[in-house]
């Protein structure tokens, strides 16, 4: 049974940073790299928690909550779980816990809630993940993205790299892409974003997050012998739950991107 009770006592976000600095850096870079974020302890519960959901949660999800590898050896070759808060209440309390709730809604500076909680890997070989903007997907520039490592990311394994201030660009231009997972991408990686990319090689427990319109990519992982998985926990703003508007063009998209890929074959 899931210990849902345990994440809301885990110490706020306040206890972790310091909130003026990373409230800084967001706003001037438009993301920011919390090491050692998660305690080895907490670590181990969610690790503990993420392995039961496979068990106990994966086999009775429909596709478009989780995404196969080999979809002959499901449990041995998940790659990615969607909506894991409304599937499981532990991941459903994780998303709205002081520790990362507060955290986000002391980025944006508004009251925020929890859209999606995931988990994916980049198992070896995977392709690189294209430079996109999150906003392309939220239709809006009014939330963040967290994304927790799960273990080591390495330029070997496909780390994350942001482009900074690139969020005081607003939304660039996109094109479709065939990368499952990641159906947009930037339709120009400009010479300057190639140049002045961070990369983010981060250690298991460091917790990096972003603005909607921030450029972000990965490498391919070349790295056979890792998975490099991590968490993502996506938030919005609260006033944009009553965006009548917002909501309907972004279930069109959606139908119209589940519709392709099982076309496809691809969940």
């Amino acid at each position: 049974m899931p210990t849902a009770s345990c994440v809301s006592e885990w110490p706020s976000f306040a206890d972790r940073c310091n909130t003026s600095e990373i409230q800084g850096t967001f706003r001037d870079q438009g993301f920011i790299n919390c090491p050692s974020y998660l305690s080895p302890a907490e670590m181990g519960t969610l690790q503990s928690e993420i392995e039961r959901y496979k068990r106990d949660v994966v086999p009775n999800l429909p596709g478009k909550a989780v995404f196969f590898e080999d979809k002959s050896r499901p449990l041995e070759t998940i790659i990615r779980c969607e909506r894991m808060l409304h599937h499981d209440v532990f991941f459903k309390e994780l998303a709205q816990a002081p520790v990362f709730n507060g955290l986000v809604d002391c980025l944006l500076g508004e009251e925020c809630e929890p859209n999606n909680v995931q988990f994916f890997c980049k198992p070896p070989g995977a392709k690189a993940t294209p430079p996109h903007q999150d906003g392309q997907y939220f239709m809006h520039d009014r939330g963040v993205t967290l994304w927790l490592a799960l273990d080591t990311a390495t330029e070997l394994n496909g780390c994350m790299y942001y482009v900074g201030e690139s969020h005081k660009l607003g939304l660039l231009e996109h094109k479709r892409s065939d990368q499952l997972g990641f159906s947009q991408e930037l339709m120009d990686y400009r010479d300057d974003f190639v140049k002045s990319e961070k990369c983010m090689a981060v250690d298991t427990g460091c917790l990096l997050g972003h603005h909607p319109h921030t450029v972000h990519r990965t490498n391919s992982n070349r790295d056979q012998t890792s998975w490099r998985p991590a968490m993502g926990l996506t938030y919005w703003a609260k006033a944009c739950r009553d965006d009548a508007d917002l909501h309907e063009r972004r279930a069109k998209y959606q139908q119209q991107l589940l519709t392709s890929l099982e076309k496809t074959g691809r969940i």
